[in-house]
C-alpha cells in the first residue's frame, strides 16, 4: 500500500515539473527541459521525442539525448506497435529478459538505435501528438505503476505546452510576416515615389539598381537595357563592384561591357522568356557565362516589362552571408522591376525628346530652358554664369573629303568628348550643325576661359579613327556683365566665337564691347 506521504511527494514532483514546462514558449527549449525532467526523475541516459505528422501518417524524430546521430521515422501501420501507441498509455517495448515485443516494426523502421525500454504516447483525447521513447534505467530497474502515472501526468501537460509553443510560434511568424509585408510595401512606395522625381536616365538606373541590391541583401548587381538597333542587351550601370574605377567608367558610358544577344546567358534567357531566373550555385548551371571572371556565386535575374515588351533586365548577384536568393526576394525584385520599367520607359521617352540622337547632347530647345532656369537662379542669388559658344573649324572639309558618315562619326565622338570634359553642373548642347553651346554656372569669364582653353587644346589632340585632327573656336559671354538675358548672352558669346574665327581659328575669345561693334559693322558670314 502506497503511503499518503509518497503520494504527496509524487504529486508535488509532478506539479513542480509542470511549472517548469509552463514557462517555456520555444518548442526546442521545451523538448530539452522535458527531457531534463525525465532524466533527473528516472536516472536515464537515452531518450527521444518524435512528433506525429497527420498528413503523412508518420512519427519523426525531433529531439534525442544520448543516442548519437540518428534519424528515425516510423510510418503508421496496422500492427500491435501502433495499437499500443494509440492506446495512449506508457508501454514496454521489451520484456524483463530484454526480448523485443515488436521485432517486425523494430526491423522495418530500424528502431534499434533508440535503445529504449518504455514508450510514452503524447496525445490529447483521441488525437496523437507524438511519442517519447525512454531508455533503460540505471541498474535496469523496471518502471512501476507510480512511474507510469508520473509519466502520463507529465506527458499530458507537456502536450498542452507543446501546443502553446506551436501557437505562439505561429502567431510570432504571422506577426513577422505582417511586419515584413508592411515594411516591403513602405519600401516599394518610397521607391516608386522617388522614381517619379528622377528624370535623368543614368541617375534613375543607378537608383533602381541600388534599391534592387538593397531589398535582396545582395553584394552587387547590374542593370541591362535592350538596344533595338543592335539587337543586344547592354549593361548600362553597375553597382557594388570592387573595382570602383571600372564601375564608374561603365556608368559614365566611357567603356562598354560585354553585350548579350536575346537568349544568350541567363540575362538573355530572361529577356526572351520575360520570366525571372534564380541560380543559387552558378557552378552547377551551364547557361551562366564568365562565372570565373565576374566572381558571381549566385544570381537573381528579373525582366523589366512595360506594355508587354521587355525593355531590359535587373541582375543582383551574391546574396550576403552566403545565403540563397528566395521566392520572397524574387517577389520584391519583380515589384521593383515593374515600377522601374514604367519609370525607365518614361525617362527614355523624355531622353529622346531632349537629347540629340547623334551626339547624345541636349537639344537646343531644352538647353535654352535650362539656361533660363539658371539665369533666374543666378539673378536671385547674385551669382555669375558664363555661356560658351563653340564651332568646329572647317568641318565642311571633313564632310566633303571623307563623306557625311565620317562627319557623323566625328560629331558623335566630339559630343562624347565634350560631355566627359565638363563638370556635372555644366550643361552642353548641340546648338545646330557643328555648333555647340555650354552653360557654366557660377563661373566668371576667366574661369570659363580656363575651361575653354582646356577643351580647345584637348580637342586638337583628340584622335578620331581615319580622320585628321579637328580644332574648335570658342567664344565666351558672362552674366551679368555681358548680358542680362538669354538672347543677349548667346548673341555676345556667338560674336566672340566669330571673333575667334577671324583671329585664325582654334582659339578662345572672351566677349568685349568692341567685338559687338565689329559684328554690327561687319555682318558678313565667315566660313567655319
Amino acid at each position: 500500500m502506497v503511503s499518503n506521504d509518497f503520494q504527496t511527494n509524487e504529486l508535488t514532483a509532478i506539479l513542480k515539473s509542470c511549472r517548469r514546462l509552463s514557462n517555456i514558449l520555444e518548442i526546442d527549449k521545451l523538448y530539452s527541459v522535458f527531457a531534463e525532467v525525465l532524466t533527473d526523475k528516472f536516472s536515464i541516459h537515452e531518450l527521444a521525442i518524435l512528433i506525429y505528422h497527420k498528413t503523412e501518417k508518420k512519427l519523426s524524430l525531433v529531439f534525442s539525448m544520448g543516442l548519437g546521430d540518428i534519424n528515425v521515422e516510423i510510418l503508421e501501420t496496422d500492427t500491435g506497435l501502433w495499437k499500443s501507441i494509440y492506446n495512449g498509455e506508457p508501454f514496454d517495448v521489451s520484456n524483463d529478459s530484454g526480448k523485443l515485443l515488436f521485432p517486425k516494426d523494430v526491423k522495418q523502421f530500424k528502431l534499434e538505435g533508440l535503445n529504449s525500454q518504455l514508450w510514452v504516447p503524447l496525445g490529447v483525447g483521441d488525437e496523437l501528438i507524438g511519442l517519447v521513447t525512454i531508455g533503460h534505467r540505471e541498474n535496469n530497474l523496471p518502471f512501476d505503476a507510480s512511474d507510469r502515472y508520473f509519466l502520463q501526468q507529465l506527458s499530458a501537460h507537456a502536450v498542452v505546452c507543446m501546443n502553446t509553443c506551436r501557437q505562439y510560434e505561429k502567431r510570432r511568424k504571422e506577426k513577422e510576416d505582417l511586419d515584413k509585408t508592411i515594411q516591403n510595401l513602405s519600401l516599394l512606395y518610397s521607391i516608386g515615389k522617388a522614381m517619379n522625381y528622377i528624370s535623368d536616365l543614368k541617375n534613375l538606373l543607378q537608383y533602381i539598381l541600388s534599391k534592387a541590391i538593397e531589398v535582396t541583401f545582395a553584394e552587387k548587381g547590374s542593370l541591362m537595357l535592350y538596344d533595338m538597333e543592335t539587337d543586344q542587351l547592354n549593361i548600362r550601370v553597375l553597382a557594388g563592384m570592387e573595382d570602383t574605377a571600372f564601375q564608374e567608367q561603365v556608368n559614365n558610358n566611357e567603356i562598354a561591357c560585354r553585350s548579350f544577344k536575346p537568349g544568350e546567358g541567363i540575362a538573355g534567357r530572361v529577356y526572351m522568356t520575360a520570366k525571372p531566373i534564380v541560380v543559387n550555385n552558378i557552378k552547377e548551371d551551364d547557361i551562366f557565362i564568365d562565372s570565373e571572371k565576374s566572381f558571381v556565386k549566385s544570381i537573381a535575374c528579373i525582366p523589366m516589362v512595360v506594355f508587354n515588351d521587355v525593355i531590359g533586365v535587373i541582375n543582383v548577384t551574391n546574396k550576403r552571408h552566403g545565403k540563397a536568393f528566395t521566392d520572397e526576394d524574387v517577389e520584391m525584385l519583380k515589384a521593383v522591376a515593374d515600377q522601374a520599367a514604367v519609370a525607365i520607359n518614361k525617362a527614355q521617352l523624355w531622353d529622346m525628346a531632349v537629347t540629340d540622337s547623334l551626339t547624345g547632347l541636349f537639344v537646343r530647345r531644352y538647353f535654352l530652358v535650362k539656361l533660363q532656369e539658371e539665369l533666374h537662379r543666378a539673378e536671385r542669388y547674385k551669382n555669375i554664369l558664363s555661356v560658351v559658344m563653340a564651332d568646329l573649324d572647317r568641318f565642311k572639309n571633313i564632310n566633303d573629303t571623307y563623306g557625311h558618315d565620317a562627319g557623323d562619326r566625328a560629331l558623335k565622338a566630339i559630343g562624347k568628348f565634350l560631355q566627359q570634359n565638363i563638370r556635372d553642373v555644366d550643361v552642353v548642347s548641340r546648338y545646330g550643325g557643328e555648333e555647340f553651346v555650354i552653360m557654366i554656372p557660377e563661373a566668371a569669364n576667366d574661369a570659363a576661359l580656363i575651361l575653354g582653353e582646356r577643351l580647345r587644346k584637348q580637342m586638337s589632340e583628340l584622335k578620331i579613327k581615319d580622320l585628321p585632327p579637328i580644332t574648335i573656336s570658342l567664344g565666351i559671354a558672362t552674366f551679368p556683365n555681358d548680358g542680362s538675358d538669354i538672347e543677349d548672352l548667346i548673341k555676345k558669346a556667338d560674336a566672340a566665337m566669330y571673333a575667334a574665327k577671324r583671329a585664325g581659328r582654334n582659339r578662345v575669345v572672351k566677349y568685349t564691347p568692341d567685338i559687338h561693334l565689329v559684328r554690327e559693322n561687319h555682318p558678313e558670314t565667315i566660313q567655319n
